[in-house]
């Protein structure tokens, strides 16, 4: 994909359309109430959530972005200035409500950038989501893969969200919710 096209979580000057992964503040470094670069393109749930962080951003800017469909972007070569057109999929990264993974696919082939992604061995919503990307690709390979892997050090152990949930219920039953029943 050529440079000036498209920027994945970079806010900065000179791309023609921008691709929020999620809302987290290390994604949304550069974004701001003020930004006025061009259109967001996002997932539902993140555009939802959007007022909550920006609240005074121009909502117009938004492009929401169905999860597991294709979306036909029509963009114009910064080297040539002839017409490119460009498809994105977004896909359930299962990070966080409303993070997804891009799947680009043009003339340049098949980019896929992960952002943040919590995909596991088990569980429905990862077989969909891995379902999702495979179908995406309709056999062809991924040729260049864009992935966030800063948690990917082995010193670090991850328990699986269905422990992470029950000790959060713990916690919360421990500490501040006695009166509460689950």
């Amino acid at each position: 994909m050529e440079g000036g096209m498209i920027s994945v979580d970079r806010w900065g000057k000179g791309s023609q359309a921008y691709f929020l992964t999620h809302l987290h503040a290390d994604h949304t470094r550069g974004l701001s109430s003020s930004w006025r670069r061009g259109p967001l393109y996002c997932s539902r749930v993140s555009a939802k959530l959007f007022p909550l962080k920006f609240p005074d951003f121009d909502l117009s800017s938004l492009r929401v972005l169905n999860i597991g469909s294709w979306h036909r972007l029509s963009l114009s070569s910064p080297s040539s200035g002839s017409p490119a057109e460009v498809d994105v999929m977004p896909i359930d990264a299962l990070h966080c409500p409303g993070a997804v993974m891009f799947m680009f696919r043009g003339d340049f082939g098949h980019v896929l950038y992960t952002g943040d992604f919590r995909w596991e061995t088990t569980g429905e919503r990862s077989q969909k989501a891995r379902t999702m990307l495979l179908d995406a690709l309709n056999g062809a390979n991924v040729d260049v893969l864009y992935l966030d892997n800063t948690y990917c050090n082995p010193a670090y152990c991850f328990p699986s969200r269905e422990v992470a949930a029950q000790q959060v219920v713990q916690s919360l039953l421990l500490t501040h919710c006695r009166d509460i029943n689950f």
